[in-house]
C-alpha cells in the first residue's frame, strides 16, 4: 500500500499540471491585445477576472455573436512541445531502494482544443477537449458548461451548470507552472477521500460580483471527482464556497491587494451493496449508486494577493493557506479522524522592458509549496522556479519559450520511512492560437 501511495504522490508532483486555459480568439473578437486581460499569459489580471466573471462579456455591442463576421470562430488550440527530465529517489525495486532518472520528449505532445464565448447576451459557454497525446492519452472532456449571467438584471446572480473548475484562490488551470501543481489542492496522503480541487468538478455553481469584480463570491454544489457512487438525490455531494474582496490604493509601491476565504464540506459514502458471482472464479463487485453510511470531510482556508509596483510591470505575490479534516471512518472501517494543512507562497514578476513594438516581455516566477499531515507520513515541501520569454502575445497567437526547474520532498513515504525526493527540469515552447 505504501508503494502505491508513494507512486501516486510522485506522479502528482512531477507530472505536468492541468493545462491552462488560453483563448486568443477573445482578443480577436474585441480587437485588443491579450495583455489587456493577462498579467502575463496565462495569468489573469483584474480586468481578465472581471471579463470571466461577466460570462466572457465586456458589456458592449461586440458581446453578441451576431455582430461578428461570419468567419470568426471562438476556437483556440494549445500545445507545449518540451523536453523534461525527472529524477526520483528511493524508488522501490527487487534490489532495494534505487534512484531513477529519465528524460525526453513525449512521443505525442499533448494538445488541447478550446472554444468559449457567448451564445447570446448573458448566455455563455466553455468547452475544453484535452489530451490528444497518442498513444497513451485519448482525448477527454476537461471542461463543459453553460452559464446564465445577470439573472434578474443583477451581476450578483449568475448560474453555471456542467463540468468546471471551482473558484479557487489560484487557478490550477491558469497557473504558469507546467511541471507542478498546487500540492495542497490534492487528496490527503493515504486518504479515502478522492477530492482533488485542482481537477474540474461536475455540478452547479451560483456566483456574483460587483461592477468591477472587486467583491465577488461563488458557491458550488458538486459531486467530488472520483465519486464512488453514493445513493440519494445527489451522489457524494460537496458544497464549496469562496469569497474575495479587492482594495485599490493611490500608491506606486502597493497599488492593489485582494483577500479571500474559502470553505468546503463534503459527505463520503463508506459502505456499499455488493454482488457476488459464484464463478468460477468467485468475484464480488460493488453496485454503483448504493453508497451509504456517509462520513464528512471539510476544507477551510484563505489567501492574500497583491501587486508591488506599477500595473504595467507588476510584481505579483500571493500567500495561501488551507486546512482539512476528515471524520473517523471516512477512509475505511477503523480509521481515526484525520487532519492536514498547507499552502504556498508564489511570486510572478514582469520585468521592465523597452517600450516599443520590438520589446520582448519576460515573466519570472517562483513558488514554495508546503503540506503538513496531522497523522502519519506525507509531509511535503516543494520549490518551483522558472521563466518565460514571450515570442508573441497577440490576438492571433501567443507563444513563449518556457524554462522551469522544480523539486519536492515527501517525508516518510518510502519503504522504511525514508523520504522521497523528486526533481524535474523542463524546457519547451508553449503555444496557443
Amino acid at each position: 500500500m505504501r508503494i502505491v501511495l508513494r507512486i501516486a504522490l510522485t506522479l502528482a508532483v512531477v507530472a505536468f499540471a492541468t493545462r491552462a486555459e488560453a483563448i486568443p480568439a477573445f482578443a480577436r473578437k474585441y480587437g485588443m491585445s491579450c495583455t489587456a486581460c493577462h498579467l502575463a499569459w496565462p495569468i489573469l489580471n483584474q480586468q481578465g477576472q472581471a471579463f470571466r466573471d461577466n460570462g466572457y462579456q465586456f458589456g458592449t455591442e461586440k458581446d453578441e455573436p451576431v455582430t461578428q463576421a461570419p468567419a470568426y470562430w471562438p476556437i483556440a488550440m494549445r500545445t507545449t512541445p518540451a523536453y523534461q527530465y525527472t529524477r526520483t529517489t528511493n524508488q522501490a525495486s527487487d534490489a532495494g531502494p534505487i534512484t531513477v532518472g529519465t528524460g525526453g520528449l513525449p512521443a505525442g505532445p499533448a494538445a488541447d482544443l478550446l472554444t468559449a464565448g457567448t451564445i447570446t447576451r448573458d448566455v455563455s459557454f466553455l468547452l475544453v477537449v484535452a489530451g490528444f497525446a497518442p498513444p497513451d492519452e485519448p482525448a477527454s472532456i476537461e471542461s463543459a458548461f453553460v452559464r446564465l449571467s445577470n439573472l434578474g438584471g443583477s451581476g450578483w446572480a449568475n448560474f453555471k451548470i456542467g463540468k468546471f473548475e471551482v473558484d479557487l484562490p489560484a487557478s490550477a488551470h491558469r497557473g504558469v507552472s507546467l511541471t507542478t501543481g498546487y500540492a495542497i489542492y490534492g487528496p490527503r496522503q493515504g486518504s479515502g477521500v478522492p477530492l482533488d480541487l485542482s481537477s474540474n468538478q461536475v455540478g452547479v455553481e451560483f456566483d456574483g460580483h460587483d461592477a468591477r469584480s472587486a467583491t465577488r463570491y461563488a458557491i458550488s454544489l458538486v459531486s467530488a471527482n472520483g465519486d464512488p457512487g453514493g445513493r440519494g438525490a445527489w451522489s457524494t455531494p460537496t458544497i464549496y464556497g469562496h469569497v474575495q474582496h479587492s482594495f485599490e490604493f493611490d500608491n506606486a509601491v502597493l497599488p492593489w491587494i485582494r483577500v479571500g476565504a474559502l470553505g468546503a464540506l463534503g459527505w463520503m459514502p463508506t459502505t456499499f451493496a455488493t454482488l457476488t458471482d459464484p464463478g468460477p472464479p468467485i468475484t464480488t463487485t460493488v453496485i454503483a449508486g448504493t453508497g451509504g453510511n456517509y462520513k464528512t470531510y471539510s476544507r477551510v482556508g484563505g489567501e492574500v494577493t497583491g501587486l508591488l509596483g506599477y500595473p504595467a510591470t507588476p510584481f505579483q505575490w500571493q500567500v495561501a493557506y488551507m486546512a482539512g479534516q476528515e471524520s473517523a471512518g471516512v477512509s475505511g472501517a477503523g480509521t481515526a479522524k484525520a487532519s492536514f494543512s498547507g499552502g504556498w507562497l508564489e511570486v510572478n514578476w514582469v520585468p521592465v522592458t523597452r517600450n516599443d513594438d520590438n520589446a520582448t516581455p519576460w515573466l519570472i516566477f517562483a513558488r514554495y509549496d508546503l503540506v503538513r499531515q496531522g497523522q502519519g507520513p506525507g509531509d511535503f515541501d516543494g520549490v518551483t522556479v522558472g521563466t518565460r520569454r514571450y515570442l508573441a502575445v497577440g490576438p492571433r497567437a501567443s507563444a513563449a519559450i518556457h524554462l522551469e526547474v522544480s523539486g519536492g520532498t515527501a517525508k516518510g513515504t518510502a519503504d522504511g520511512g525514508a523520504k522521497v525526493q523528486t526533481q524535474a527540469v523542463m524546457a519547451g515552447v508553449d503555444f496557443a492560437f
